[in-house]
C-alpha cells in the first residue's frame, strides 16, 4: 500500500468506515491514493481493471492513455497512445484476457492486443462496422460487444468477430434498447443493465435466464460477484440483484468513476484514488 503522509489520516478514517446491506457487507481493505506522477502527467483515469500480481490498469479515454499501477504506486505507461499523430480514434474499453490486454477503438472499429507489459502486439479490424460502444470479457477471453448501430451484442472470439448477433435486441420486447453497462460472471453468463433500470441475464448460448428491475436511481455500473450481480450509481448507492440488499460506498469515494470486481473484492475508482472493498 502506498500512502503519502497527507493521506494517512484519510486512510485511518476509512479503515473504521463500513457499509452494510441487509445480508451483504462491504468492508474497506485498502485505500490507494494516486501518486503525484499521475496528476503531473495530466492523466484523469475514467476506467480501471484488475491486472496481474496486484496491479491495476487505468484508462484515460479522453487522452487515450493506458497505464499500469502497482501496489507501491509505480507507473508503467504504454507507448504511442498519447501521440497527437496517433491514428487511434476513441478508446472506449479495456480488459484483461488470459493471454494479454485488449483495447477497443470505437471509431476505428478495431481491437488492439497488448501484452501484460503494455506493449502493442497486433490490431484486428472488425469485419462488420459495428462501432462498439460498450464491452465486457468472460473468463475465457470472449469479448461481448454492444453495437448501437446494429442494436445488438456481438461476440469476438479467437481473433474473429461472429457476424451473427449473440443478442439481437430488435427481436426483444421493444424495437430499440438503450444499454448502460455489460458484465460477465465466473460461469460466462452475460448480464446487461439497461437505461430503464432493468437487468437481464443471458446464458452462454444467448438464452435469457432472468429479468428484473433495480431500485437504484440512475444506475451506472453492473458488476459480477460470484453468483450475484451488483448495481451501483455514481453516488455510491448499490443493490444486490439476487437478495435486494442495499449497499453504500463511503461518501469520501463518490462520485464513482468506475467499479470492477475480482473474486470477493471490489475496486472503486474516483478522481484521485482507488478504494478496495471486501464483499461478504
Amino acid at each position: 500500500m502506498y500512502l503519502t503522509p497527507r493521506n494517512f489520516l484519510v486512510f485511518i478514517y476509512l479503515c473504521f468506515s463500513f457499509c452494510i446491506g441487509q445480508g451483504l457487507k462491504l468492508t474497506i481493505s485498502d485505500y490507494k491514493p494516486f501518486p503525484e506522477k499521475i496528476f503531473s502527467l495530466g492523466i484523469e483515469p475514467t476506467q480501471l481493471e484488475w491486472s496481474l500480481v496486484n496491479k491495476f490498469l487505468l484508462l484515460d479515454e479522453n487522452r487515450t492513455d493506458l497505464i499500469s499501477l502497482d501496489h507501491y504506486g509505480n507507473l508503467s505507461l504504454t507507448s504511442g497512445f498519447s501521440n497527437p499523430n496517433s491514428r487511434f480514434g476513441e478508446l472506449i474499453w479495456m480488459g484483461v484476457a488470459p493471454n494479454g490486454i485488449r483495447l477497443i477503438d470505437r471509431i476505428e472499429n478495431e481491437i488492439i492486443f497488448l501484452d501484460y507489459r503494455l506493449n502493442p502486439i497486433q490490431t484486428i479490424t472488425l469485419e462488420h462496422r459495428i462501432f462498439p460502444e460498450l464491452a465486457t470479457i468472460d473468463p475465457w477471453g470472449r469479448i461481448y460487444l454492444y453495437s448501437k448501430s446494429y442494436n445488438g451484442i456481438f461476440i469476438f472470439e479467437r481473433a474473429e468477430l461472429n457476424t451473427i448477433p449473440f443478442i439481437d435486441l430488435s427481436k426483444e420486447d421493444q424495437s430499440f434498447y438503450c444499454i448502460t453497462d455489460l458484465a460477465s460472471n465466473q460461469d460466462g453468463d452475460l448480464a446487461v443493465l439497461f437505461c430503464d433500470g432493468s437487468v437481464k441475464q443471458y446464458s452462454r448460448n444467448g438464452k435469457i435466464k432472468f429479468s428484473t428491475f433495480t431500485k437504484i436511481n440512475d444506475p451506472s455500473f453492473l458488476v459480477a460477484l460470484a453468483n450475484d450481480w451488483l448495481v451501483f450509481n455514481r453516488q455510491g448507492k448499490g443493490e444486490s440483484i439476487n437478495s435486494g440488499d442495499q449497499l453504500f460506498i463511503p461518501n469520501s469515494s463518490v462520485p464513482v468513476t468506475d467499479i470492477k470486481t475480482l473474486d470477493q473484492s471490489m475496486a472503486v475508482l474516483t478522481k484521485d484514488h482507488i478504494l478496495i472493498l471486501d464483499v461478504k
